[in-house]
């Protein structure tokens, strides 16, 4: 019996001496990661313009927890970095990534930050968003952003990337949110992109995008907004578009798109603005248009299409704006238009 209590206090002792030695190495592990991340800011804020110095002077000690822009986690390790109009100025390239292992969100809109993005962005495994609009980067954006697995926001809008819109973007499984919009990428819209199964808004417009619309999108049955308004795309609307059911937002305005409007535009029952205009669209107006029954905004102006409009039209009742001018069309309009 003696024994018995011996041996199960020699158990509880070894349980208790195995749980402060997992503490303890937590802890030097937790002390280390924090020596890199001090030496990694303090590093890329000496780097910075002499206005950022001003801007960053909280940014001095061993204790970035306190320091503006960042929030740290429970462990004490930096988890957020928030730097948006901030009016820093210079680049990334100083910025060690690697060194910010628990980096979660990454915000520095509205910026004077130029240069590239460094490939090093790519060892951000933990990071959930990313926001650098309204800067002026510049360049290819590095294939590596396809290895951010964990990434659901993805903004680089309002700035000067260019080059083609990297393939490996596809491997970003929990992507929600893409906007490119508003900068110089060239090529035509990777396929890739139709992988993205859980995104909600995809929005590339006011680029230099040509080639088609890859039939591949379809597959993105969760998504909202489409935005792809002023680049050269053309060829034909494919008819997969139909497959993006939970649509609200459908423009495609400013290309140079041709032929028919598909059928399948009537199984985006979800629609409240379509605006297809300034293309060379033509054929005449799917009836199949009827169906979209909360349709708030419909504008097919200034394109080739041609023929007597459905009646079909007459279903839209949620109707506020319609614009047509700059067609073919013959006859009248539906009456309760």
């Amino acid at each position: 019996m003696a024994s018995e209590k011996q041996q199960l206090s020699m158990l509880s002792l070894a349980c208790v001496l195995l749980m402060l030695v997992q503490e303890m190495s937590c802890l030097a592990s937790t002390r280390s990661s924090s020596k890199m991340e001090v030496e990694a800011l303090l590093k890329w804020k000496s780097k910075l313009d002499n206005k950022s110095h001003s801007t960053l002077s909280s940014w001095n000690g061993s204790s970035p927890c306190s320091w503006r822009g960042i929030i740290c986690d429970s462990f004490g390790s930096v988890a957020r970095l928030n730097l948006s109009h901030s009016a820093i100025g210079g680049t990334l390239q100083h910025l060690n990534f690697s060194h910010l292992p628990n980096l979660v969100v990454l915000e520095l809109t509205n910026n004077s930050l130029f240069g590239n993005i460094p490939p090093g962005i790519g060892d951000l495994s933990k990071l959930t968003y990313i926001n650098c609009r309204q800067n002026n980067f510049s360049r290819r954006i590095p294939t590596q952003l396809g290895s951010l697995r964990s990434l659901q926001t993805l903004v680089f809008n309002e700035n000067k990337f260019n080059g083609p819109i990297p393939s490996s973007i596809g491997n970003m499984s929990s992507l929600r949110n893409l906007d490119l919009s508003s900068n110089q990428f060239v090529g035509s819209i990777p396929k890739e992109i139709g992988m993205l199964e859980s995104l909600n808004i995809l929005v590339l417009s006011t680029n230099d995008l040509t080639g088609s619309i890859p039939t591949t999108l379809g597959n993105l049955s969760t998504l909202q907004d489409l935005l792809l308004y002023g680049n050269q795309l053309s060829g034909p609307i494919p008819l997969e578009i139909g497959g993006m059911r939970s649509l609200t937002r459908l423009q495609l305005l400013g290309n140079n798109l041709t032929g028919p409007i598909p059928s399948s535009i009537g199984n985006l029952t979800n629609l409240s603005n379509l605006d297809l205009s300034r293309n060379m669209l033509s054929g005449p107006n799917p009836s199949s248009i009827g169906k979209l029954i909360n349709l708030k905004s419909l504008s097919l102006f200034r394109n080739e299409m041609s023929g007597v409009l459905p009646t079909e039209m007459n279903n839209l009742t949620s109707l506020t704006i319609l614009q047509l001018g700059a067609n073919n069309f013959v006859g009248q309009l539906p009456p309760e238009i």
